[in-house]
């Protein structure tokens, strides 16, 4: 079964600011954070928010009111009475209003100045729509269909607009209704583009599929409208909130499903009802693709494909160097970076069941023999260190140490004071804590195994510096794409990526400039210090895909998945290969 998703999911401009506006205050722990009224329509997000400590507004009389709160402003506006209300309450307020809505709420405002009326095209009770009415004065109403327009009263100096999420197909219908009803009605569409291009991506996957799932939240009017789009194509569509809203027998018998989102859908729940979907396809009738799939799957979730691939270039650099070293070394780099991505695996299982539910799901089915293999490659890991020289084995075991305290609540008393805990809460830790890793376990154990294959001399060292510095150029790239890849799920459960820090454009930019200079590094390093080793130049593919990577996030955001991860992670395997070929050649 193939499955098709829509290029424009995830959460549109006004939902995202709202999003980012309440994140910021909720880490910013200065007092308590209220949102009056659910902050968007989508009950997942709404959850985890509440679980990082927002609070509804107003609160029950019973409940404490913290006079150094803030009180947020949701995205789809309040009108303007309320908004003076809640001023008036001394607490710090933010408005997350739509920037759209709040155009609306402006036009309208301007309009009913000079004496107008004011329609609006919408659904009664919503709360944009309660919020719009409000800067009408008195002088607004609301009609939900063109039928409706006949049963309002008699309006001068008319201005019709629309709910931001209505259906763009109907809007002629509606002006035609109002300018025949009121001759001379100014009609100003108000439709959001978001809206319209998610509108568009359903009614095209409804041509091209078998099948529409649309995610979302049920009180979301923009995604009951995309299901209602499928359901007028006279194709099988689907509503849902969550993966476990979807039966095998929905998509059985079907070659293709369509898969579209509400704009106030995030990403990582979309990837979960993806995720689902791939997994009926898989559990499907046995084909060599679907066991090729399964065999792939186990391989990336596992963390057995990334050990290969640690291998892989560890041997590959060792080669460049002019210093190969021995099966003994390939053992050493794939058991312990295999048991340390296990490792990070089962520490952070918590926020993969928001950002990869499939690995989560792997993690809870496979865990005693995940486990099992996890200590046998720890103690495989040990025993090649013990073999390869004391320091090597100092080197595995302070590096399993420090895995350990970057865990560990070490700032706990100075929480309030540095809002850390852990390593983990620092900015940027887990790329830099990976990347370094990685350099110190490919590249230390040659020079400090006993007796070192890289001498200890001027030279040697300098040789395991460069080695070094190539191979954190490189994870630290690997990482921040993935920053990329989950940078949602990761704002949600505190993590302070590059993509958090700095947002998406700058932090693109500062990887595209992080992979040009690596590039020149392999380059240079080449000229001065390996001219008679051409294969170095052979990692240049690594950055290469990093970019080409980068380049598909930015056209099919936050998908993700093991496939994701085992074309990411598939440069390292490509470094071992291109230069085992060129030893062969």
């Amino acid at each position: 079964m193939r499955i098709k998703t829509a290029q424009h999911i995830g959460y549109c401009f006004g939902v995202r600011r709202a999003m980012n506006l309440t994140f910021a205050c909720l880490e910013s722990r200065q007092g308590t954070v209220y949102s009056h009224g659910p902050l968007i329509h989508n009950k997942g997000a709404l959850d985890l928010l509440e679980s990082k400590g927002l609070k509804s507004w107003p609160p029950h009389e019973s409940d404490y009111v913290d006079p150094k709160g803030t009180v947020i402003i949701r995205a789809h506006g309040l009108a303007p009475d309320e908004e003076s209300k809640l001023k008036a309450t001394g607490l710090k307020v933010v408005d997350a209003t739509c920037p759209r809505v709040a155009g609306v709420q402006r036009l309208v405002a301007s309009h009913v100045k000079g004496g107008g009326s004011v329609i609006i095209w919408g659904t009664a009770g919503h709360p944009e729509v309660e919020g719009v009415l409000g800067y009408a004065q008195g002088l607004g109403y609301v009609v939900p269909t063109p039928q409706k327009v006949a049963e309002l009263p008699e309006l001068k100096n008319v201005l019709m607009v629309a709910q931001t999420t209505q259906d763009k197909e109907k809007w002629p219908e509606m002006t035609q209704a109002v300018l025949k009803r009121f001759p001379g009605a100014k009609t100003i569409d108000t439709i959001c583009q978001a809206t319209v291009n998610r509108q568009s991506e359903a009614r095209r996957l409804a041509s091209e599929c078998k099948a529409l799932v649309i995610v979302g939240g049920r009180d979301s009017g923009n995604t009951k409208r995309l299901g209602a789009l499928g359901e007028r194509a006279g194709l099988p569509t689907l509503v849902v909130e969550g993966p476990d809203e979807i039966e095998a027998d929905f998509v059985k018998g079907l070659s293709s499903v369509g898969l579209a989102a509400g704009a106030s859908t995030p990403l990582w729940q979309i990837r979960s009802v993806k995720q689902r979907l791939e997994a009926l396809s898989r559990a499907g009738e046995p084909s060599p693709s679907n066991f090729l799939k399964r065999f792939m799957r186990a391989l990336v979730l596992s963390n057995i494909y990334i050990g290969l691939g640690a291998g892989s270039l560890g041997l590959a650099l060792a080669y460049v160097a002019g210093y190969p070293v021995s099966g003994l070394y390939f053992g050493l780099f794939f058991f312990f970076a295999q048991v340390m991505h296990l490792l990070n695996a089962f520490i952070d299982r918590g926020s993969s069941r928001t950002n990869d539910p499939d690995r989560a799901i792997f993690l809870v089915k496979y865990k005693r023999v995940l486990i099992f293999l996890g200590n046998c490659c720890f103690l495989l890991s040990l025993s090649g260190a013990y073999l390869a020289g004391p320091l090597v084995l100092a080197l595995i075991i302070f590096l399993s140490l420090a895995r350990v305290l970057y865990n560990l609540p070490i700032f706990g008393p100075y929480q309030q004071t540095l809002g850390i805990v852990s390593l983990k809460d620092l900015p940027m830790a887990k790329s830099l804590a990976i990347s370094g890793g990685w350099a110190a376990l490919l590249t230390i154990p040659p020079i400090a195994s006993s007796p070192p294959i890289i001498p200890q001399t001027a030279h040697g060292l300098l040789i395991t510096a460069v080695l070094f510095t190539l191979v954190l150029l490189n994870l630290l790239a690997r990482t921040l794409v993935m920053d990329f890849q989950d940078w949602l799920g990761d704002r949600m459960f505190g993590s302070r990526t590059s993509v958090t820090l700095f947002g998406w454009k700058k932090a693109s930019k500062l990887l595209w400039g992080l992979m040009a200079f690596w590039a020149l590094f392999i380059v240079s390093v080449h000229f001065y210090l390996f001219p008679n080793s051409p294969a170095l130049l052979l990692l240049i593919p690594g950055p290469l895909l990093n970019a080409v990577t980068l380049r598909y996030l930015h056209r099919h955001i936050g998908m993700g998945g093991y496939l994701f991860d085992f074309c990411l992670d598939g440069q390292f395997l490509l470094a071992g290969l291109l230069v085992w070929l060129w030893t062969i050649l």
